[in-house]
């Protein structure tokens, strides 16, 4: 075998190796998610489009939780809104949700402070389940923050992933807004290993 074949032979698989990671990358962010089931609590995160709402209330509706919890509100105080006058909260109750089922999180900047701030308003409510919601790329980061958080406090976190028409994990970069949310998905990813992650298991370790 001459070296020139064995180069291409190795360039070969590095980019085979490449692009089956570019075709898959979709399908692993977009896991592990779970099925729906009966639980205390429904989070819809904020971010995203309609699509997190409209699953929200389907799980409402179903009978799934008696109450929803709307994230995402952390400048609503800047701009001295209330919390019913929230496009979202007004999705929801202009379509039946009662306002004494809604809750809010206005405190928390990120996924990591969702988690942790959500987990520990469960934990003083004595609720024991919670169904988060969000779109299928973000299930994985949610994974990374959402299990500890709820593990810390005993808790069980179920996490729904939204059904948005334009997904699709084998072709996200032909859609420009998918393109984009899978390039920040592992941009944050490596970003809360290193500030989450790595020092939990340090801690551990020690």
């Amino acid at each position: 075998m001459t070296r020139l074949t064995m180069w291409a032979g190795a360039s070969s698989f590095i980019v085979g190796f490449i692009l089956l990671g570019v075709f898959n990358v979709g399908h692993w962010l977009s896991g592990p998610r779970s099925v729906p089931g009966h639980g205390d609590l429904i989070v819809a995160l904020g971010g995203g489009g309609i699509e997190r709402l409209e699953t929200a209330l389907k799980l409402y509706e179903a009978g799934y939780a008696k109450r929803i919890l709307l994230t995402g509100l952390e400048n609503i105080h800047e701009r001295n809104d209330r919390y019913d006058q929230h496009w979202r909260s007004q999705f929801l109750l202009t379509r039946g949700v009662p306002p004494e089922a809604l809750l809010f999180d206005h405190t928390s900047a990120n996924s990591y402070e969702e988690a942790n701030s959500v987990s520990e308003v469960m934990g003083i409510q004595q609720w024991h389940t919670s169904l988060v919601i969000s779109d299928p790329p973000h299930i994985r980061r949610l994974n990374m923050v959402w299990g500890p958080a709820c593990a810390r406090h005993g808790l069980e976190c179920r996490l729904i992933a939204t059904e948005p028409a334009t997904w699709n994990p084998s072709r996200w970069w032909r859609e420009k807004l998918w393109a984009k949310f899978v390039g920040m998905e592992l941009l944050k990813l490596t970003y809360y290993t290193v500030v989450y992650e790595f020092p939990e298991l340090f801690h551990i370790v020690g």
